[in-house]
């Protein structure tokens, strides 16, 4: 949990020391739990591993390929593998498939520390209350975050991590550095939030007025109604991005969960709607309009794709992806690279695509990006077949599921959140989270 709240701290562990150390605390866990293995105190559930063992497996087939590219090669073999790559190099001798091996060293590190935060989720969360104590860390790193960026774009203090702002200035950016990414992150932690919060909904109807009474006043002096305060908080900070697709992209993987919730449960459920219509109503119409929420829809109001660099530099990215299509470049190595496809009328540098759709493509090909692909199409089943359950927490991490696969898959196609450390690995939690659950038994 504590490795959790702290990876978006410093810059998103966005940084080579960052990234590094995170990379170190989740193989400093693993140990951990490896050697408590080796002397029989813990275990994986053989029923969490049923469903879990395939997605694992593809994660980690995904970091022996990373970990091949950085092999040398006999000329010949590289040759028929990436004639791209072949007459990329100048030196004698074996070569590589990487184009960068440096820099694809430190991307193999964090795609490990990636998976055995994968492989962690489903070791330790081997309970109903660790479930629940998941989400609420989650909503906690969300909401402290909130608190943090909205705290500095209305005070004008604009400080990061320690550091002045010196990016997204007069926007909330939190300890991130890219708003875009602060607004994935949240988007995250607002799915666990109101997952969390619908497994607190009562299931059976009010029989009396009186009965009606009493449960709105136990919600008024219940823990629900500082959940609902968190989630509103979250809102706000969204909204204070001023991310167009990280906006959208809530809203509309809201919707979605939504609707899927409800089809999943066969009945109409007035509480469910009525709190998903508040999220609609009271945060965005009231709370949103106070913080800007104006401003935002005029910003996206105004946005001229032809315009738009991120969109339409994937001209360049897809001649890149052609020369690359099978074997990729080398994780990591696309900001060495695409500047020899880059257009004159593309200026600036580029780290990233932009898309992280193509960036896996690009730099691990598309069989390994498929294997990726393959993941995420089993975590957003495994998360329909949640929102089936009886118990109502399992139900509440389907929702959470569908709405994080949802996001990532609208967001990922005009920015780089699963390029970001601390997303990125929040990420994957969630989805191994979903798999757990659909391992462990009913509790009602």
């Amino acid at each position: 949990m504590g490795v959790l709240v702290w990876a978006p701290l410093p810059f998103a562990s966005n940084r080579i020391w960052s990234g590094a150390l995170l990379a170190f605390l989740v193989f400093l866990l693993l140990c951990g739990w490896l050697l408590l293995y080796l002397a029989k105190r813990v275990s994986i559930d053989s029923a969490v591993w049923k469903y879990s063992w395939l997605p694992l497996t593809a994660l980690l087939v995904v970091q022996a390929w990373t970990f091949l590219q950085l092999q040398y090669l006999p000329r010949g073999w590289l040759e028929f593998l990436s004639p791209s790559a072949y007459s990329w190099h100048v030196k004698e001798g074996w070569l590589s498939l990487s184009l960068d091996r440096e820099y694809g060293k430190y991307f193999l590190l964090r795609g490990l520390a990636y998976s055995a935060g994968f492989f962690l989720a489903l070791a330790l969360i081997n309970s109903h209350e660790r479930v629940k104590l998941l989400l609420q860390v989650l909503v906690f790193s969300g909401t402290s975050q909130a608190i943090y960026a909205s705290f500095m774009v209305l005070s004008g203090l604009e400080m990061g991590f320690f550091v002045e702002k010196y990016a997204g200035l007069g926007l909330a950016t939190g300890t991130f550095v890219n708003r875009n990414h602060l607004a994935g992150y949240l988007v995250m932690c607002l799915s666990a939030g109101i997952g969390l919060f619908m497994s607190q909904l009562a299931r059976d109807s009010a029989h009396s007025w009186r009965e009606r009474l009493r449960r709105w006043l136990g919600l008024l002096l219940s823990s629900k109604i500082r959940l609902r305060v968190y989630l509103a908080v979250m809102v706000v900070a969204l909204v204070l991005t001023r991310s167009r697709t990280g906006n959208l992209a809530f809203f509309i993987s809201l919707a979605l969960a939504s609707g899927l919730a409800i089809y999943a449960g066969r009945r109409i459920s007035v509480r469910l709607i009525g709190f998903i219509a508040s999220l609609f109503v009271v945060d965005i119409l009231i709370l949103g309009k106070w913080f800007g929420f104006g401003k935002l829809l005029a910003r996206i109001e105004q946005t001229n794709l032809a315009s738009e660099s991120r969109l339409w530099s994937n001209e360049y990215s897809l001649d890149y992806l052609a020369d690359y299509t099978w074997a990729g470049s080398g994780g990591g190595s696309f900001y060495g690279i695409f500047p020899q496809y880059q257009g004159s009328d593309l200026v600036g540098f580029h780290q990233y695509a932009h898309n992280d759709y193509l960036q896996f493509a690009i730099e691990l090909g598309l069989p390994a990006t498929g294997l990726l692909l393959a993941v995420i199409i089993l975590a957003m089943v495994a998360s329909y077949r949640l929102l089936q359950r009886r118990t109502p927490l399992y139900a509440g991490v389907g929702f959470a599921g569908v709405m994080t696969l949802t996001w990532a898959a609208i967001h990922s196609a005009s920015d780089f959140n699963l390029q970001i450390p601390a997303n990125a690995l929040t990420f994957v939690v969630l989805i191994a989270l979903v798999f757990v659950c659909r391992g462990l038994p009913t509790k009602y």
